[in-house]
């Protein structure tokens, strides 16, 4: 399973309708400036987990407190794998 690809195209779905393209890296700084706030992570949460079929509750806390794409990418395989998948 390729986490960081999963949520570089989660990324990309979240942004599409953004006024400003922007490229996906997984070095990307979250925040408003890159499309990315508070809606932005919500939406790419749910984006993941219907693409995984998993809950990311366990992580959700960490995830808020996230800086980059790579630190959700280490938080998507921590509950992909809490689940036994």
């Amino acid at each position: 399973m390729n986490f960081a690809e999963t949520v570089i195209e989660s990324y990309k779905k979240v942004l599409e309708d953004h006024p400003v393209k922007l490229e996906p890296s997984l070095e990307a700084a979250l925040g408003a400036e890159s499309g990315l706030d508070s809606l932005g992570l919500v939406n790419l949460m749910i984006e993941i987990e219907e693409s995984l079929d998993i809950s990311l509750e366990s992580v959700l806390i960490e995830i808020r407190s996230s800086q980059k794409l790579s630190d959700i990418v280490r938080l998507v395989e921590k509950a992909y794998q809490a689940v036994g998948k």
